[in-house]
């Protein structure tokens, strides 16, 4: 699931994103994008993770759930606990192709147009945040600085239907796996900060176990603990489909 789909001192005017490696071998914005999605890309990956929102008053709701991706296009992720949100589905097979299942409605619901925007089971990702197919198809970078081996990036959105007016990296090259992101709205204001920890190399890639997305407007964060990931499995195409998603 996760997305999850998160660098700065020395300015790099020299680096902007040409598609040109800038001096000293360093990276453009664009050629770091591309390597963090080509880091986050396997052939599909099996998670379960526990979810924890806390709202501002420190209250705390605690729920289990199971993602699968396949490429970078697929996502489906079921709730196991609590059991008022067993069952529920998210799937999605592009950034506008997605649905929920809600269980106690028995139905299947299109997610379109702003509905995208919104929270995502009452945590601090939308929907958008869960369906996107790379973070390079999204957003062209610019490198703001480059020092002891970490990048700090300014991202603007492709499309003019993002929910971000601009996204803000910081990735170490070692593994580029962002390690700090943060998201402004429409407004041009800073909204969400998500900060991923406890890095883990599985494979030959590195994943994130760790992430903690912050609503710095609403002062509410959601912490997500992957406590099992696998990757390579073999999941088939047919598992993303409505039929999956209403299945237990």
């Amino acid at each position: 699931m996760k997305k999850t789909f998160t660098l700065f001192l020395v300015p790099l005017a020299v680096i902007l994103a040409s598609g040109r490696s800038g001096a000293g071998g360093r990276l453009t914005g664009n050629e770091v994008l591309k390597k963090i999605d080509g880091q986050q890309l396997t052939k599909d990956k099996v998670s379960v993770a526990v979810m924890k929102l806390v709202d501002s008053n420190g209250t705390t709701t605690e729920r289990t759930l199971k993602m699968y991706t396949k490429g970078s296009n697929y996502h489906l992720i079921k709730f196991l606990a609590p059991a008022d949100i067993a069952g529920t589905g998210f799937l999605s097979r592009s950034s506008d192709n997605m649905w929920l299942y809600l269980p106690a409605l028995g139905r299947v619901r299109r997610i379109t147009g702003h509905i995208s925007h919104g929270s995502f089971m009452g945590s601090d990702f939308n929907y958008k945040d869960l369906s996107s197919e790379g973070i390079e198809k999204d957003f062209t970078a610019k490198v703001e600085s480059f020092k002891d081996g970490e990048y700090q990036l300014t991202l603007s959105p492709k499309s003019s239907d993002s929910p971000y007016s601009m996204v803000k990296i910081w990735v170490k090259d070692d593994t580029f796996v962002p390690l700090r992101m943060e998201f402004y709205d429409p407004a041009g204001k800073l909204l969400k900060i998500l900060i991923n920890t406890e890095v883990k190399k599985i494979g030959n890639k590195w994943f994130p176990m760790s992430m903690t997305m912050t609503n710095v407007q609403d002062n509410h964060k959601t912490e997500i603990t992957v406590e099992e990931l696998k990757i390579d499995t073999g999941l088939k195409d047919s598992l993303f489909t409505d039929r999956s998603l209403k299945e237990e």
